[in-house]
């Protein structure tokens, strides 16, 4: 039949470790046993939803973290950067992705209970159309 043992990765163990630690992640926040950061954040001074948008956050870029690099044994800012011949360390991108992945967090609970994260969606779309026509406009006169 074969020695089974012939098929153990140090790719193989490195998946299934990452894994296991995702799931672990994941099963921690379902079970609400990181309420206690959750608790820690409003005790220093951050809104209800803040603390609770940082946790999201934190539990997601860690979740991404955690399978990319258990899967390519790479960083996703590598992964992500890695065609990208200017950039020379793109592992030094990897606290911009949490922060842009907060800020994504942030925006959809509407942390600060503005209506910005719509009013800016709003203006997006409306500066895209109107410059998409321009490009339109120009490439056709031309």
């Amino acid at each position: 039949m074969g020695d089974p043992w012939k098929s153990i990765s140090p790719e193989g163990v490195r998946a299934f470790t990452y894994g296991v630690l995702s799931t672990l992640l994941i099963w921690l926040w379902a079970e609400d046993y990181l309420l206690i950061v959750n608790d820690l954040l409003i005790m220093i001074g951050t809104s209800i939803l803040l603390a609770k948008s940082i946790v999201i956050s934190t539990v997601i870029s860690l979740l991404v973290i955690l399978i990319l690099y258990g899967l390519h044994g790479k960083l996703p800012t590598t992964l992500m950067l890695q065609h990208m011949t200017w950039v020379k360390n793109p592992d030094k991108f990897l606290l911009f992705f949490y922060i842009w992945i907060n800020l994504i967090a942030a925006g959809l609970m509407n942390v600060f209970e503005l209506n910005r994260f719509y009013q800016f969606v709003g203006l997006l779309y409306r500066v895209n159309l109107i410059s998409n026509f321009f490009i339109l406009f120009v490439i056709k006169i031309k």
